[in-house]
């Protein structure tokens, strides 16, 4: 590439030019923004639509009549607002309510060797989690109060179950698979509709300023073994803690760049517990991956049987066939210490991630595509649950073309 005059002659020239003006377009915008989320009482319709305009995450505190029953009788009776704001499910949704009610109902739950569910593994694969059909109470019997050790994304699961060797043995979890309840298709209308009374079917101030209903309502139940990864929804998202403790890590989208997005292989986590012995040869999609050099960490010879136990879930990835590739982030902004973090993702370090601890009582509005990594603290249960509605991005404005060029811009140099 070449140009006359004083004009830019070379393509590692135009990539340099272009990264210049992509991390000055990411100083400006932190320059002009506050460093900080706000944190408001239970806003008008107008005044949650000016964070909606301008494209900012805000923590909603709901009134404290919301997460307590009051019986005493001498107390003033409750206002309108108060009653519309007062959700039982704060109150009512211990583990005995919930074994109660949803006890023997059939559920959908996301299964995983180590928290980490539509995570990059390996470097190498975009991981999705292994999806059983259980009971409630069946999901609820592996799901342990406390951990003896918690997992780190660095730890590669793959490589460990494929062998049985007593130091492995010693590293596993003892309930040997992470159980999280985050099917995210309007789950609270479907698989806990007998729990739709307890909390709103919309977020009032929410659905008057974004002039829609919610497409979706879900309900998610976890323990703190499980993470959610960096990544973006094309929804306006209120997010609402119910019991224990949500962490998020919140990143504008335009620092996309910051951020090394980048093509994985699509794989899903397969439960192996009842199968004794799995020689290669009789798995296809592990051989298939197996000749096409995706290789799964596992026996050194091809020919040995991968010995599995049977009392317990042991997990494989399988990539997904055909061959599919699936963009997504691999880098987990809370890994300590930052050096290490910043060394394999040098452009992480001209980002300025937000860190949001939602308790119960409070929502979270998160903008759609913001870029969000989601953690959680359980109560004296040993759970975290969280409902979350989602509103339909609108595709008016600038926001999401700015967002679309962004995207490409940055595709566009890490071709160059």
């Amino acid at each position: 590439m070449t140009t006359s005059g004083t004009g830019i002659k070379d393509a590692s020239a135009v990539k340099m030019r272009l990264e210049e003006e992509i991390v000055s377009l990411i100083s400006e915008v932190q320059d002009f923004n506050p460093s900080t989320i706000d944190r408001i009482e239970l806003p008008t319709p107008l005044e949650f639509h000016r964070y909606v305009a301008a494209n900012r995450p805000v923590i909603i505190s709901l009134p404290p009549s919301a997460t307590t029953i009051h019986t005493d009788s001498s107390r003033v009776a409750a206002t309108e607002e108060e009653k519309q704001w007062s959700w039982p499910a704060f109150t009512k949704w211990t583990n005995e309510y919930l074994t109660k009610t949803l006890g023997e109902k059939e559920i959908t739950v996301a299964c995983t060797p180590d928290g980490w569910a539509d995570a990059v593994v390996d470097d190498t694969y975009f991981a999705m989690p292994c999806e059983k059909k259980m009971t409630f109470s069946q999901f609820l019997d592996g799901m342990p109060i406390r951990t003896q050790q918690k997992r780190t994304h660095e730890y590669s699961e793959v490589s460990a179950l494929q062998t049985t060797d007593a130091t492995t043995e010693q590293r596993r979890d003892p309930y040997q698979e992470v159980r999280y309840i985050q099917l995210q298709n309007g789950n609270l209308m479907t698989e806990y509709e007998e729990l739709l009374g307890d909390v709103p079917a919309h977020i009032p101030f929410a659905s008057e300023a974004l002039g829609k209903s919610p497409d979706a309502v879900n309900f998610w139940y976890g323990d703190e073994r499980s993470t959610t990864s960096l990544h973006k929804d094309h929804y306006e998202n209120i997010y609402a803690v119910v019991a224990g403790r949500k962490i998020f890590t919140l990143i504008p989208p335009t620092e996309q760049f910051c951020l090394h997005e980048k093509q994985y292989i699509a794989a899903t986590y397969v439960d192996t517990t009842n199968v004794a012995t799995q020689p290669p040869s009789e798995s296809g999609t592990l051989e298939q991956a197996l000749q096409d050099n995706l290789t799964l960490q596992g026996p050194s010879s091809q020919s040995a049987p991968i010995s599995i136990p049977t009392s317990s879930p042991h997990y494989i990835l399988e990539p997904l066939d055909p061959l599919t590739m699936t963009k997504w982030i691999a880098l987990n902004p809370s890994h300590e210490p930052k050096e290490e973090l910043f060394e394999k993702y040098p452009r992480f370090q001209m980002c300025q991630p937000f860190r949001v601890e939602l308790n119960p009582g409070e929502m979270l509005y998160l903008p759609a595509m913001w870029y969000h990594q989601v953690e959680q603290e359980p109560d004296h249960e040993g759970k975290c649950i969280a409902v979350n509605w989602w509103y339909d991005m609108g595709f008016e404005g600038d926001r999401f073309s700015n967002a679309t060029f962004m995207n490409n811009l940055v595709q566009l140099v890490d071709q160059i």
